[in-house]
């Protein structure tokens, strides 16, 4: 009876041990984002420097935060395991840099808008959703970033990164899938590329 209720008591130890971890992670992660969000915000606000250098600046900060290499695997499906070493390092500049022109478009869209964490969901221990509010004096634009653990730590700061971003419910990466799919169904990855390619 003893040694039943000893390994009750361990269970318990370890999963309180567990949820306690999970809730540092979160609160960590949480933070992380935000001072990102707030380096970004400088950026934007000072007047002093141009367009190019700002919008430079802000890509430095928010690019160690993406796992641009998964993205660009999931975005391409089964067709990414038919690439040579190659064309897949091809691709994933090309989809960096188109993502990086994407993060240009919106900055200069940005007009005094603050960043809200609503909620952190962990649906799996290497997977975390930051439930994000925009909100600017009008409306409220709900913004989740998607963010998984890798295998391998980048380094402390950057041992979650960010795979898929979904605005108004709409995913960036699903919407990639799509787009690429249907591009592929008449054209090959070739050509794929090369419409990158002019897009940068």
């Amino acid at each position: 009876m003893k040694k039943i209720y000893k390994k009750v008591l361990i269970l318990c130890a370890a999963v309180l041990f567990g949820e306690s971890l999970s809730a540092n992670e979160q609160l960590e992660l949480k933070e992380h984002f935000l001072n990102k969000i707030n380096e970004v915000i400088l950026v934007v606000e000072d007047k002093k420097i141009s367009k190019n250098i700002r919008n430079g600046n802000i890509i430095k900060v928010l690019t160690p935060m993406f796992d641009f290499e998964l993205m660009a695997k999931l975005s391409l499906g089964s067709t990414w395991k038919e690439l040579s070493k190659e064309n897949k390092d091809r691709f994933v500049k090309l989809y960096v840099e188109r993502m990086k022109q994407s993060y240009s478009a919106k900055i200069d869209a940005y007009k005094d808008e603050k960043v809200e964490v609503k909620k952190i969901d962990q649906p799996q221990p290497n997977k975390m959703a930051l439930i994000t509010d925009l909100v600017s004096k009008d409306e409220k634009l709900e913004i989740v970033y998607k963010f998984h653990k890798p295998k391998e730590k980048i380094s402390a700061k950057d041992s979650w990164l960010v795979y898929d971003v979904e605005i108004l419910g709409v995913s960036i990466l699903k919407t990639d899938i799509a787009q690429f799919k249907e591009f592929l169904q008449t054209k090959s990855i070739t050509e794929l590329m090369d419409a990158l390619a002019k897009q940068s």
